[in-house]
Formats: C-alpha cells, sequence, structure tokens
C-alpha cells in the first residue's frame, strides 16, 4: 500500500514540481489523451526543450492563435514532411555549438506513419540525436477522422465507413513501434496515458539515450471524438488496451526487447472494443479475426523479448 501511495504520489510530482507552460483554457478537445500527453512531456523532460510539429490535432494549441500562443515552449512548426528532417537541423546546431538541447518532435499517427515517414526514417537510419514522440489516435481526427495506417483492422472512419457495402478497413495495423526498432534506433518504446508511471520513466531514458542516437516513443492516445466514445472514458480505454494485449507495453534499448507491463491473464479483445463505437458494427467473425491479430502480435514481441534474455 505504502509503495501504491509512493509511486501516485511521484506522479503528482511531476505535475506539482515544475511551471505549467500552458495556459488554463485550450483548444483540445474534452478528454481529450493528446492533451495530457502534451502537458506531461515537458514535465518529466523539462520546459527547456525545443518542440517540433506540424498540422494536426496538437497544432491548435502548439501553433497559437491570433496574436499569441498558448504555451512558453520553444517551438518550431513546419509541414508535417519537414519534422523530422527538420528536427535533425536544430539538433546538429546545438550539438555543433557544444549545448546539450532535447529536441523532441512531437506529431500524430498522420505525419510518423503516412505522410512524414520517409524523413523519420531516415532520421532513424542515421541515428540522429532526436526524441520522436508520435500520439497515435489511429486516423486523421483534425480533419475529419479519416483512415490512417495505424487505423485497426475493421473501424469505421469518413474514408472506411461501415455500411451496406462498407465494413470498415479491411488491412490491420501498421505496427509503427516494431518497424522504427528494426531500424537499430538507440530506444523504441511504447507508453500510454493510463500507465503514466511507465510513460515517465520511458521519458527520462529516452532524455539519457538520445546522447546516443535516435528514440522513437509511440503512445497510445485514443481520440473521444473520432472513436465516438466518451468524454470520461478515454483514460479507461488505455487501461483496457493495455489488459487486452491489443497495445503491449514494451521497450527495445539498443535492439534488447523487454515488456514493461506483462498481464497475465489478458483480457478478450471484446471487453476493448465493446465502448468503442468505431467497432460498433463488427460481428463475432470479424471480433475473432481482430482477437487473432492481437495475439499474434504479442506472441511476436514476446518472443522478441526471449531472444534478448
Amino acid at each position: 500500500m505504502a509503495q501504491q501511495e509512493k509511486k501516485k504520489s511521484r506522479i503528482f510530482d511531476y505535475f506539482s514540481e515544475k511551471e505549467d507552460p500552458y495556459v488554463g483554457g485550450v483548444a483540445w478537445c474534452a478528454g481529450c489523451t493528446l492533451e495530457l500527453a502534451a502537458r506531461f512531456v515537458p514535465k518529466v523532460l523539462g520546459n527547456d526543450i525545443v518542440l517540433v510539429g506540424c498540422p494536426g490535432c496538437s497544432a491548435p494549441v502548439f501553433f497559437g492563435q491570433n496574436l499569441g500562443a498558448w504555451h512558453r515552449l520553444s517551438y518550431y512548426s513546419c509541414l508535417m514532411t519537414g519534422v523530422a528532417s527538420s528536427a535533425t537541423g536544430i539538433s546538429r546546431y546545438f550539438r555543433r555549438i557544444g549545448k546539450d538541447v532535447t529536441v523532441v518532435c512531437f506529431t500524430g499517427d498522420g505525419c510518423a506513419a503516412d505522410v512524414g515517414f520517409q524523413p523519420l526514417s531516415g532520421a532513424a537510419e542515421r541515428n540522429e540525436h532526436i526524441i520522436y514522440i508520435c500520439y497515435d489516435n489511429e486516423g486523421y481526427m483534425n480533419t475529419g477522422y479519416q483512415r490512417s495506417s495505424t487505423t485497426p483492422l475493421g473501424a469505421s472512419t469518413s474514408t472506411t465507413p461501415a455500411g451496406i457495402i462498407g465494413k470498415g478497413k479491411p488491412t490491420p495495423a501498421k505496427n509503427m513501434p516494431l518497424i522504427m526498432s528494426l531500424h537499430g534506433a538507440a530506444y523504441v518504446a511504447t507508453a500510454t496515458l493510463s500507465h503514466l508511471e511507465d510513460f515517465a520513466k520511458k521519458l527520462l531514458k529516452a532524455k539519457e539515450k538520445k546522447n546516443e542516437g535516435f528514440v522513437y516513443i509511440h503512445v497510445f492516445a485514443p481520440c473521444n471524438m473520432g472513436w465516438r466514445i466518451e468524454s470520461n472514458s478515454s483514460i479507461q480505454v488505455c487501461r483496457t488496451a493495455v489488459r487486452t494485449n491489443y497495445f503491449p507495453l514494451w521497450e527495445a534499448e539498443n535492439g534488447k526487447f523487454r515488456l514493461t507491463q506483462e498481464t497475465a491473464n489478458p483480457r478478450p479483445i471484446q471487453e476493448f472494443t465493446k465502448p468503442i463505437r468505431k467497432f460498433a458494427h463488427l460481428k463475432e467473425a470479424d471480433i475473432d479475426k481482430l482477437q487473432q491479430m492481437v495475439d499474434e502480435r504479442y506472441a511476436f514481441i514476446k518472443a522478441l523479448c526471449a531472444i534478448g534474455k
């Protein structure tokens, strides 16, 4: 019990010890997990980071509106195709003048997995000294809930609608964190907002490992509007994603894999899909197919962890 209270107080300390760089009211939706991620990252890494971003759900706050920004962080805005390359230039400049600065890319899955994947892959291959954080809400949520390559199998979106003809997205999600780990990056990890202690540890490790080279963190971040879930249920959705192995929490440090949160008795995938209305049309056979995909991907990660041992 005392250990649990210690863990809770440490998370509280992240929010209470450091000055909040954001204004009180921002343009993110009620219950948005992206907002919690955006507020948590500087709390752990420090307010002296340099953020690099692009159009997306984070843009209304990071870009600012009218004559001012809604935060006091250093932020460089560019197109989706220029995030990783711009961060590379910033990082190289600071390293050249001998200044230790943490450069953090902060984008959605539309940029990381799709539009900006080539420069992201290039930065990882070159082992650039940057941290790339992808908040994965499984689609282009800022522009009308279109599917992205991380949209899961069967999900209904505005471009893969469920109806008389369509049955949702016909292909499984791109496994971005695994793909990034195969680049030979210094550090790759998955995280979500229901497990903040785990997320904090990985952010701190990322800050250390970026001195060795490229770091990638993939954050599971449900979108209340696009997923059609209740505004007060987003954290529970994150927790259920871990408990069903839909989104396992792991890290790969210099190619060695390790599960950071292992579920002894995984819950059936129905517990994850039931409150999410983008899955409401799925039949029993569709659920079985999704369960099979979840089981296979988890078994693959487990096998990689066994190699590390």
